[in-house]
């Protein structure tokens, strides 16, 4: 999964709809895309990937950070709510529901992994409020939101724990953000897949879209 990967599922069944609405984004740090339809044979980890499932939108903009930010904006322009997550060096990853422009809730899985004090007070997560944002099963995303000391994310002796025995991914993998996803009903895209929407966005572009996202 690589050092970074953000993405941000926005609750809206049309994909162009949402497609238009992050280029004009981009448009407004000073860059030009062009959303290409799938399938696609290569990728570049500056593309930014997109699907659809009932209800929702999926981007996967990789290197996009805060993914959260980005799910305000949209969110604020489309009146509706989103999922964002991020992965860091795929065994800290981060979950915020996102309701028209504000973060209500935010889960860290691993408190503590950057310091002491980093992702520690306001990180826990309530996924019966997420739930409820998104329309989800709570009894199914809830074992999702556990969070893990550092100390026993290190430990050689257990294995790492699983949300539900039937996931491919524990908890201290950081693709088990597509395992909760999915349990949401939304979509991880598939690049090879014709449903999925590519937009090369560039390094450039992408720089400039993270660097307005941290100052927004």
């Amino acid at each position: 999964m690589g050092v970074l990967l953000s993405g941000v599922a926005v609750r809206n069944g049309d994909l162009d709809e949402v497609v238009d609405v992050f280029l004009s984004i981009v448009r407004g740090v000073g860059h030009r895309a062009e959303a290409l339809a799938g399938p696609h044979r290569d990728t570049e980890s500056s593309d930014v990937l997109c699907t659809s499932s009932p209800g929702w939108v999926t981007l996967v903009p990789h290197y996009v950070v805060p993914p959260e930010r980005l799910a305000a904006e949209m969110t604020r322009r489309l009146d509706t709510v989103a999922s964002a997550i991020t992965v860091y060096e795929d065994v800290f990853w981060t979950h915020h529901l996102v309701d028209r422009g504000h973060v209500v809730d935010s889960f860290a899985n691993l408190p503590g992994y950057f310091g002491e004090q980093d992702y520690v007070h306001g990180h826990e997560g309530d996924p019966d409020l997420v739930a409820a944002g998104l329309g989800a099963d709570a009894s199914a995303i809830a074992p999702y939101f556990r969070q893990i000391s550092v100390r026993r994310a290190r430990s050689t002796l257990l294995p790492a724990p699983k949300a539900h025995r039937d996931d491919e991914y524990d908890l201290l993998d950081g693709w088990v953000v597509v395992e909760l996803w999915r349990r949401m009903g939304i979509a991880w895209p598939d690049p090879s897949g014709s449903a999925t929407t590519r937009i090369p966005l560039g390094r450039d572009a992408m720089d400039a879209l993270s660097s307005w996202l941290r100052g927004s």
